[in-house]
């Protein structure tokens, strides 16, 4: 029987995602909480693909876990295939040349972009036309750093370059193809390494052109990466994701909400700043959730462990608990840096990474664009920022910039006021 079968190249390095792919490898790097393949395999599963290969190579371990948590939920079959040397985009095809095997069409998608692209409706249009493949475009903001495609009137792509120096137009390669089983089996033949460059060139007037006029992303960068956090919140907003949604005032712990110490690590050092029980029951009462985010390198670095933590935070909630209030949630990460620098994000789940906030943020039904981020270091402004919380709250009581200019992109968000109190004082 016929089908469509689909080649996930997910082995990319990523090194300039780095420090994130030092610890996660390129393809599993979270996008609001879910590794970047979950939307991928959720289009395939929709588009009805039952047989998916993916290519692997940087932290194997890793994506084999997350392969048998997808096999494990029976909607499709994930197979991996693991390459000691990277092959090349093509050269993946040349080493399974059997894969169109009892296959109608081959979806090839770089895993490594992020979109909300319809599979469905690309296959739909691929079984429109008779050509043997089509190619997915967007619109690109830098024609000249993209694979440029000139189509005629019936879409065909009758040009192609790679980063032209002078773009025929904005339609840009999109890294999603579909080809016919026959043609999928040619390429493989040829045993070439790059799609780019060593076979779409030669596919001009045999493939067309499907324009995507959604969201899409190259994520090949650090800064689009962490773009692509704040983009994903204005695209669940236009889909109405955040109806009946509360917001939230995520608040630091350690100089924020209480004293900070160094390395706090006993109950009896837990104190809440002064009015910081008051603030809280101020919040709450105006329809806020207080959700405590906190980095707790202590424990990656064996100081203190979990169970040391609960301890200290319910002693935090008995201090609250005499102000007739509490917390709503509290997250932490428990990762040890190896950076110094508070604006680079490490570890997704530790501040300045978004990652703490998307999950509170899910679990609690929050709407981030309607949030406030409080905390008294530049890694809390850049959480908020990075999660799309609409305005951001330095508070002078804690270890505050430390030298750290904040940057001129957060000014229209940011604002710097002496303690929890007065930031209250300016959310209400």
């Amino acid at each position: 029987m016929s089908c469509t079968k689909a080649i996930l190249l997910a082995a990319g390095l990523g090194t300039r995602l780095r420090p994130l792919t030092d610890h996660t490898p390129k393809c599993l790097v979270p996008i609001a909480g879910r590794p970047l393949l979950d939307y991928w395999v959720e289009q395939l599963v929709v588009a009805g693909v039952k047989e998916v290969l993916i290519n692997t190579h940087h932290l194997p371990e890793a994506v084999r876990v997350y392969i048998e948590s997808i096999n494990a939920r029976g909607q499709l079959q994930l197979r991996e295939t693991y390459e000691p040397e990277l092959l090349g985009s093509a050269g993946t095809l040349a080493a399974h040349p059997q894969f169109a095997d009892d296959a109608e069409e081959i979806l090839i998608i770089y895993a490594d972009n992020f979109s909300n692209v319809n599979l469905c409706d690309l296959l739909a249009y691929h079984h429109r036309h008779e050509d043997p493949a089509t190619m997915l475009l967007f619109h690109a903001p830098n024609p000249r750093a993209c694979g440029i495609a000139e189509l005629d009137e019936q879409q065909r792509i009758i040009g192609f370059q790679e980063k032209p120096s002078q773009p025929t137009s904005d339609l840009a390669n999109a890294g999603v193809y579909v080809f016919e089983a026959d043609l999928y089996r040619q390429i493989a033949a040829k045993r070439v390494f790059d799609l780019g460059f060593d076979v779409l060139p030669t596919l001009v007037g045999k493939m067309r052109g499907w324009i995507w006029e959604g969201y899409y992303r190259d994520i090949g960068t650090y800064d689009t990466y962490l773009a692509a956090q704040r983009e994903v919140v204005e695209w669940w907003q236009r889909a109405g994701r955040f109806q009946g949604c509360r917001p939230a005032v995520f608040l630091d712990r350690d100089g924020t909400l209480i004293e900070s110490v160094h390395y706090l690590s006993r109950p009896a050092q837990v104190k809440l700043v002064p009015g910081g029980g008051e603030a809280v029951k101020q919040l709450r009462a105006a329809g806020f959730a207080c959700i405590l985010v906190t980095n707790q390198s202590p424990i990656g670095q064996g100081l203190i462990t979990e169970a040391d933590l609960v301890k200290i935070h319910n002693v935090l909630f008995e201090q609250l608990a005499q102000h007739e209030t509490t917390l709503d949630g509290i997250y932490y990460s428990t990762q040890a840096t190896q950076i110094k620098d508070r604006t680079v994000v490490e570890f997704y789940d530790r501040k300045p990474g978004p990652g703490l906030l998307f999950q509170a943020a899910q679990e609690l039904q929050l709407d981030l664009t309607r949030s406030w981020m409080v905390g008294d270091m530049i890694s809390d402004l850049l959480a908020g920022y990075h999660a799309h919380c609409q305005e951001l709250i330095l508070v002078d009581s804690g270890k505050g910039l430390e030298g750290v200019a904040i940057p001129p992109y957060l000014h229209p968000f940011s604002h710097q006021v002496s303690d929890l109190s007065a930031a209250v004082s300016l959310i209400l």
